[in-house]
């Protein structure tokens, strides 16, 4: 009974500092849709994301669209760099090709990146599932 108290506390504040970090902007958080990083990331996922300038090949990021709103979750495959600028080959995990659709010039310039997927030891941090309720209201109310 008290493993359970304890365990409940613990998630209880690193959720609540989630939050905080969040809103003082020194993280991100992203919510999965679609299946493109099936089986690692599933729809309805919630992940962190932190601003990094140190991206490399095995690298999850997160990148605006090229055209319209809205973000990509994908896995750096290879990473190009000319006149200084890097620029990311992408991939979701569950596709087949690469994100070639957005790329500019040699991928995905480092200034359309957000960030990257924080990870803990080489695993993807995620809490499942609880992205869920934005998912519905924002089909709800189009937002």
């Amino acid at each position: 009974m008290k493993i359970t108290f304890l365990i409940t506390n613990i998630l209880l504040v690193l959720f609540i500092l989630i939050i905080v970090l969040n809103f003082l902007g020194l993280i991100m958080l992203g919510i999965v849709e679609g299946p493109s990083m099936e089986p690692l990331f599933q729809t309805g996922d919630l992940v962190i994301i932190v601003k990094s300038n140190n991206i490399d090949v095995g690298d999850i990021i997160v990148f605006k669209k090229k055209i319209g709103n809205g973000y990509i979750i994908h896995r750096v495959i290879s990473v190009n760099t000319r006149n200084g600028t890097s620029y990311y080959v992408t991939k979701g995990d569950n596709n087949p090709l690469p994100d070639y659709q957005e790329f500019e010039a040699l991928g995905i310039p480092q200034e359309r990146v957000v960030g990257k997927v924080l990870e803990v030891n080489g695993i993807p941090v995620k809490i499942p599932m609880i992205g869920y309720l934005s998912l519905i209201l924002r089909r709800v109310f189009s937002i």
